[in-house]
């Protein structure tokens, strides 16, 4: 199953996995990196982390004994603790999201040849709308990917 990308924040211990995934921004990910290194603004792919997939596939070498005793993180609710996973600075990532986003705004990019624009933004607006509250914050964030359905 192919995975897909959600936004995750940590703002002090309190770590949120927002709900909406991002399968656009997912799709599309190197062109992104394309145009916001092109940009100067960096690669939104630096920003991803796997350690849950990585975990999964861990559990998949397993036998099945041992992976029916695993247990979840009491603070994340997943396989993976906070201090397993990679987070980045919230302003570190908005650098890179405004700079797609206003260039979106104004031109279709060769780099995104044949991707839903309307969708893609609407993607990227949702990442700021979460992150930019918690900017002032210090709190940290990173894309975080999951196995689809």
């Amino acid at each position: 199953m192919p995975a897909c990308l959600h936004l995750a924040t940590l703002n002090e211990r309190s770590f949120t996995r927002h709900p909406e995934p991002l399968p656009v921004l997912t799709a599309c990910l190197d062109g992104l990196d394309r145009l916001g290194k092109a940009l100067g603004a960096g690669s939104l792919s630096q920003f991803v982390d796997i350690t849950e997939l990585e975990l999964q596939d861990a559990e998949a070498l397993l036998e099945e004994s041992e992976a029916a005793s695993r247990s979840f993180d009491p603070e994340t609710g997943l396989v993976c603790a906070l201090e397993d996973m990679k987070w980045f600075p919230i302003s570190a990532g908005m650098v890179t999201l405004e700079a797609l986003l206003n260039h979106l705004a104004r031109n279709h990019p060769r780099e995104l040849k044949g991707v839903d624009l309307v969708q893609l933004g609407a993607e990227l607006v949702y990442c700021e709308q979460q992150l930019r509250p918690l900017e002032h914050e210090g709190a940290q964030f990173h894309l975080h990917a999951v196995v689809s359905d």
